[in-house]
C-alpha cells in the first residue's frame, strides 16, 4: 500500500489512523458496555424502566448540551490549529485557549440555570417532582464532558494521538468501573449514575490538562482578538450543531414526552445497540478531519468516496442482515426480558445507522470543514423530519413509530449529503474531470 485509499495519506499515516480507529472502538465499547450494564440494571420491573427513562433524558441532555458547546469550536480548532502550529506555536496556544475560556464560560452559564431551576424542571419538564436532584448532577456532567471535550481536541489538533488515546482510555475505563462497581453493590440507580459519569469526566481532564503542552498551560489570558476570529466561524456552525445535537436526541425526548418515561427507557437501550456502528463513523471523521481539506483540494474526493462506499455499502447490508436475525434472541439475553418489545425499534434504528455509516463519513467531514452554511441547511431539514415523523407515528407506534421516523431521516439525509459533498468537487488531478 503506497498510499492509503490515494487520498495523501502514506503507510505511516494509514498506521496512525488504524491505531486511533482501532482505540477508539475498544475504549468507547467500555461505555457501550456500561450503558448496557444501567439499562439492563435499571430496567429489571416498570418502576426500573421509568428509571431508565429517566437516564436517557439526563444524559440525552448532557450530550446535547456538550455537542451544542463542543463540536462547533472542535471544527472551528481543527481549521487553524494544525497549520498555526507549522509556523507560529504561541498563536496557535492563543486559539486554543480562547476556545477552551469560551465553551467553558457557556457551559458554567448553562449548568448553573439548570442548578437554580432544578425543581421547575423536575416537576413542569421532567413530570418527576422527586427528581431535582438529578437534574443539578446533570449540570455537573456537562461542565465536566465539555472540559474533557475542550481538553482532548487540543491533541487531536497537534495529532499527539497516543496521549489522545490514553486520556480517552482513562475517561472510558473510568466510567466503566464506578458503574461495574454499583452494579456489583447492587446501587444501580439513575443519580448514582449519573454523579459516577460526572466525576469520571472531571478526572480525565485533570489527567489531560497535566500533559497539555507547558506552553499552552503557561498563561491562563485570553486574547478577545481570537475569539472575534472563532465566531466568525461559529455564526454558521453553532446554529447547526445547536441543530445536530438536537437531533440526535430528539427521538427520545419526543418519545418522553409523548408517551413517559417507560417508553423512552426502552428505546434509549436498542438505541445504545444501534448506534454501536455509529462509534466507527466517528473514528473516521477524527482521522479524516485534518486532511479532508487538502484532499478536496487535491481533486481526489469522488475517486476516494466510490472506492469507500463500495466496501462500505456490501459490509453494512451483511451486519444488518445478520443483526436482524439475531435480534429477537440476543437483545433479551443482553438487557433482561423486559427489553423484548423493543425489537422491531432496534430493526429500524440499525438500518438507518448501518445506511449513514455507508454514505455520509466523507460527504459530512468535508461539508462540515469546508461549508459550514450547507450544513445547518441540512440539519434544519434533520429535524423537520424526525420532529414531524415523531408527532405523526410515536403516539400511535410508541418507540417503533419513533424508529421509523429516525430511520427515514437518517437515509434521506445521507443522500442530500452526499449529492452536496459531489457537487464541491474539483477537477482531479490529471485531467478527469469532475463535477465542480
Amino acid at each position: 500500500m503506497t498510499r492509503a485509499m490515494d487520498g495523501g495519506m502514506g503507510r505511516p499515516q494509514a498506521v496512525e489512523a488504524l491505531l486511533v480507529t482501532a482505540g477508539r472502538i475498544a475504549f468507547v465499547g467500555l461505555w457501550f458496555l456500561a450503558v448496557l450494564m444501567i439499562y439492563a440494571g435499571l430496567g429489571r420491573n416498570a418502576e426500573g424502566l421509568r428509571q431508565a427513562g429517566l437516564f436517557a433524558i439526563a444524559i440525552a441532555s448532557v450530550k446535547l448540551a456538550s455537542g451544542f458547546l463542543s463540536d462547533p469550536v472542535d471544527l472551528a480548532l481543527m481549521r487553524r490549529v494544525p497549520l498555526l502550529l507549522q509556523g507560529s506555536q504561541p498563536a496557535a496556544f492563543a486559539v486554543i485557549r480562547a476556545a477552551f475560556g469560551m465553551r467553558l464560560g457557556a457551559a458554567c452559564a448553562i449548568a448553573a440555570l439548570l442548578a437554580l431551576t432544578a425543581p421547575w424542571v423536575a416537576t413542569d419538564v421532567l413530570g418527576q417532582p422527586g427528581a431535582a436532584g438529578l437534574v443539578r448532577v446533570t449540570a455537573l456532567c456537562i461542565v465536566g464532558d465539555v472540559m474533557f471535550r475542550a481538553v482532548l481536541v487540543v491533541f487531536q489538533a497537534s495529532t499527539r494521538f497516543r496521549v489522545f488515546l490514553l486520556i480517552e482510555a482513562l475517561l472510558q475505563i473510568g466510567r466503566f468501573g464506578t458503574v461495574a462497581a454499583l452494579w456489583w453493590w447492587g446501587s444501580m440507580r439513575v443519580d448514582l449514575v449519573m454523579a459516577s459519569y460526572a466525576a469520571a469526566s472531571f478526572v480525565a481532564a485533570a489527567a489531560g490538562l497535566a500533559l497539555l503542552p507547558p506552553g499552552l498551560a503557561r498563561s491562563v489570558r485570553m486574547e478577545w482578538r481570537h475569539g472575534r476570529e472563532l465566531l466568525s466561524y461559529l455564526k454558521w456552525m453553532m446554529p447547526a450543531m445547536l441543530l445536530a445535537a438536537v437531533n440526535e436526541r430528539l427521538d427520545v425526548m419526543l418519545l418522553y414526552w409523548l408517551r413517559g418515561p417507560d417508553q423512552a427507557g426502552l428505546y434509549g437501550a436498542v438505541l445504545t445497540l444501534a448506534l454501536v456502528p455509529d462509534i466507527l463513523g466517528g473514528c473516521l471523521s477524527l482521522v479524516l478531519q485534518p486532511r479532508i481539506a487538502a484532499m478536496h483540494g487535491g481533486g481526489e474526493f469522488i475517486r476516494i468516496l466510490r472506492r469507500f462506499m463500495a466496501v462500505s455499502v456490501p459490509l453494512c447490508t451483511l451486519g444488518f442482515l445478520a443483526a436482524t436475525l439475531l435480534a429477537d434472541p440476543v437483545i433479551p439475553l443482553l438487557l433482561g426480558p423486559h427489553y423484548a418489545p423493543a425489537v422491531p425499534a432496534f430493526r429500524w434504528l440499525l438500518g438507518g445507522t448501518l445506511f449513514w455509516l455507508a454514505v455520509t463519513p466523507l460527504p459530512m467531514t468535508l461539508l462540515a470543514v469546508l461549508a459550514p452554511d450547507r450544513i445547518a441547511l441540512v440539519t434544519l431539514g434533520q429535524s423537520a423530519i424526525v420532529v414531524t415523523g415523531g408527532v405523526l407515528l410515536a403516539p400511535a407506534l410508541g418507540l417503533t413509530g419513533m424508529a421509523q421516523a429516525i430511520c427515514a431521516m437518517r437515509v434521506l439525509i445521507a443522500l442530500v449529503l452526499a449529492g452536496l459533498a459531489s457537487s464541491m468537487a474539483v477537477p482531479q488531478q490529471g485531467g478527469l474531470a469532475v463535477q465542480s
